[in-house]
């Protein structure tokens, strides 16, 4: 196999390191080829960036050598963290045909006999459920509702709520020969992509009943324009169809824990790019935004780093490659989701504190990205490297958080953005018994304990102020959550101690068990209920060990 391979009609002016095979004649290429800067070669993987920065790019010669190769290597590593596999799916042909008559007389001559063809009039059609291959409609006929199974549908002045499905498709938006080219290829083989990575572990809405308070979280399902994910709200989990998804990573870049990653651009990779472009401006392009039609000189320095989605990038994101490359971040993108702008504003607004500059410069304008490219600045002390490998969302921005504040005081965030949330953590340590039920509510390790002095404490640069923990709470006004404020100083990075309490030693055998105060309240509320009986009320005091001994001695006595 070739692993990088540069093929061009032209000669280069300047040689590309030893490890890339250099070609201007297609027919010599007999071996499968890894990636290609050209659409021409057939490789694993295209990397248009390479071109766009050989054409452009105003480095010496020797650091444009050495970037080139360094552009491979980022699309290396991008193939080596993917897990974006495919799979096929067998489609039917059942076709639904939607329209009026002239509409549906037209389209019908596009489809013979292997076609199962069904009609409906506009306005016939209810509701959708299912996705492409197993889709159910729902058809208002003479005001009865009849549900019909089909495998596609063509549906001319499509509804908004059609496209939550796959397998539903518009002629007057996307072309009638469109239409028809993909339904005929999705009987023939229909391929898809899985797509988002989850980790059940730190999710914020699976098993987590909110009581009164409703959903503690849910964000992806509610953003997320198809219904690749749903909330099923009996069970508090989460269901995700690969099929219906568009990989957009909406639901990414909104995720408070990290608990949702996109498999063809996952976190580790966006790290490890960050980590080979050092000392480097970097700037983003999202892959939708075709690198090759962009016209841009770009500036000593600076080099592209094309990314799958332009919806996925979160906080975590923006700081890394900010402190990795030492330089603020130019953003090219006509788009911006609500979950990235959250994001954005709120770096660039810690940012600002600290140096006075944003540290990610968004661009929608093609006409403003060669001034932007020009005015993006070192930052020499934000420069700043550890190592995310195994880290959690939330535990990467903290560590560079902690870095960027250092010993300034920043004074308070009062947080006004959608996705974004800190809180603070407060506890009665009078009314608490130590019992943890908010260490194990809390699944981003916010709230941990400590046996080895017997303390409940808390990090408040982690916590993603879901409020769990106040709710399942056993105690009576013990836990409260000063909400939407995050202090930028150094004292709310790491662990701070809550409340704490001495062990309770066993009266029988003298073994430190529990809480001294968990102890206590126990045997205050049981103490009633045994009506005197002193061996009952002295296991209240006991490890269990010995609590056992005594009820067992208790009843040989008996007998």
């Amino acid at each position: 196999m070739i692993e990088y391979i540069y093929y061009s009609r032209e000669k280069l002016d300047f040689p590309l390191n030893e490890k890339i095979y250099i070609t201007n004649d297609i027919k010599k290429v007999n071996e499968n080829c890894m990636i290609s800067n050209s659409k021409e070669i057939e490789a694993e993987m295209y990397a248009p960036e390479i071109d766009f920065y050989i054409k452009n790019s105003q480095d010496s010669l020797a650091d444009k050598i050495k970037t080139v190769e360094t552009l491979y290597e980022i699309r290396a590593i991008k193939l080596d963290y993917a897990t974006d596999f495919k799979t096929t799916k067998e489609i039917g042909n059942k076709l639904l045909l939607v329209g009026d008559q002239e509409q549906l007389a037209e389209i019908e001559k596009e489809f013979g006999e292997e076609f199962d063809l069904y009609f409906a009039e506009k306005g016939s059609v209810q509701k959708i459920e299912g996705t492409i291959g197993e889709l159910k409609v729902f058809l208002n006929r003479k005001g009865k509702i009849t549900p019909l199974g089909i495998d596609q549908m063509i549906w001319f002045d499509t509804l908004d709520f059609a496209y939550l499905q796959k397998g539903v498709y518009d002629p007057l938006k996307e072309g009638k020969d469109e239409v028809v080219k993909k339904v005929k290829e999705n009987v023939k083989s229909f391929s898809y992509k899985t797509s988002i990575s989850y980790d059940p572990d730190i999710c914020q809405y699976k098993g987590r009943d909110g009581k009164e308070k409703g959903d503690i979280c849910g964000d992806c399902a509610d953003i997320c324009p198809t219904n690749a994910i749903i909330k099923i709200d009996e069970k508090k989990e989460l269901s995700f169809s690969d099929i219906d998804c568009q990989t957009c990573g909406g639901c990414v870049s909104v995720c408070p824990s990290g608990a949702l990653d996109l498999k063809a651009s996952p976190r580790e990779y966006i790290y490890e790019a960050s980590n080979l472009l050092k000392g480097k401006k970097i700037l983003i392009i999202p892959e939708v935004m075709n690198i090759e039609n962009i016209k841009a000189s770009l500036p000593e320095k600076v080099v592209p780093l094309v990314v799958g989605g332009r919806k996925f990038l979160h906080e975590a994101h923006f700081i890394s490659l900010f402190q990795q490359s030492g330089h603020q971040v130019v953003f090219y993108t006509n788009f911006i989701s609500k979950g990235t702008k959250s994001a954005l504003d709120f770096v660039n607004e810690i940012a600002q504190r600290r140096y006075g500059l944003d540290m990610i410069i968004v661009c929608k304008d093609k006409d403003k990205l060669q001034m932007y490219l020009e005015e993006a600045k070192e930052v020499e002390e934000s420069r700043y490297s550890i190592n995310e490998i195994g880290l959690k969302k939330r535990e990467i921005f903290s560590a560079r958080l902690s870095h960027l504040v250092g010993d300034k005081d920043l004074g308070v965030y009062k947080n006004q953005n959608e996705y974004i949330h800190y809180g603070k953590v407060v506890v009665n340590e009078q009314n608490c018994t130590l019992c943890l039920s908010c260490v194990g509510a809390c699944n981003v390790r916010a709230l941990t304990a400590h046996p080895e002095d017997n303390s409940l404490r808390f990090d408040a640069s982690i916590c993603t102020d879901c409020g769990y923990c106040e709710i399942v709470c056993p105690e009576n006004e013990c836990i409260s959550i000063v909400r939407d404020e995050f202090e930028l100083k150094p004292e709310t990075f790491g662990q701070r101690i809550l409340a704490k309490d001495e062990l309770f030693k066993c009266v029988e055998c003298g073994k430190e068990f529990a809480p001294r105060k968990s102890v206590l309240k126990i045997a205050e509320k049981m103490t009633p209920l045994f009506n005197g009986d002193e061996i009952k009320i002295r296991t209240l005091y006991c490890c269990e060990t010995c609590k056992a001994k005594l009820m067992l001695k208790a009843q040989i006595g008996e007998k």
